[in-house]
């Protein structure tokens, strides 16, 4: 590492230090964390608050508004999951409509919802990564435009991500996935 690239390491590392930490958002609720054994990737529908996980042992539907599994089918594989088209076939409320996944073999969940609030990614104890919540117009990595952030996570994350509506969002582990949603009325 050159002297420039330490120095704007350090001005970063310094940068993120400043943001607080507390474990939800304001304007947002801590649904739940579900413990998921294997997890290889999640996905949210586009027509509902639900989120389909997949896992080494099936999948599971978690409704992110109430913060419950509603669904569960324990086959292992199958024609319902493309790891190569990171697609999933749901199951329960979400039956017959293809998922868009993210997770171990790749893709991506949308990091900004309609609000203008956004999940960063920071990595300054790698491999350990800190996730942080940003509200409209702030970053957590700009001087000045820090108000507004908050350090939601510290963990070995596989995928991150809003819900299609901006209204849930989740990070998972390889063994767990945790949902937020956001409070009735909170714009």
């Amino acid at each position: 590492m050159n002297d420039f690239e330490k120095k704007n390491r350090d001005r970063l590392t310094q940068l993120l230090a400043r943001v607080p930490h507390k474990n939800c958002p304001e304007g947002w609720r801590k649904s739940g964390t579900f413990a998921v054994g294997g997890l290889t990737g999640i996905g949210f529908s586009k027509q509902s608050e639900m989120l389909l996980v997949i896992s080494s042992a099936g999948r599971g539907i978690i409704d992110c508004t109430l913060g419950e599994k509603v669904a569960r089918d324990y086959e292992s594989g199958g024609v319902w999951y493309s790891p190569l088209e990171l697609l999933c076939d749901g199951i329960g409320p979400i039956v017959g409509e293809k998922i868009q996944i993210a997770g171990l073999y790749g893709g991506g969940l949308p990091i900004m919802n309609g609000d203008g609030e956004s999940l960063e990614i920071a990595a300054p104890e790698w491999p350990k990564s800190d996730l942080i919540f940003c509200a409209p117009h702030t970053s957590s990595i700009i001087d000045g435009h820090q108000t507004g952030c908050v350090l939601i996570a510290s963990d070995y994350f596989q995928v991150f991500g809003f819900s299609w509506s901006g209204n849930s969002f989740a990070f998972a582990t390889s063994s767990d996935v945790t949902v937020f949603t956001k409070i009735s009325g909170q714009n």
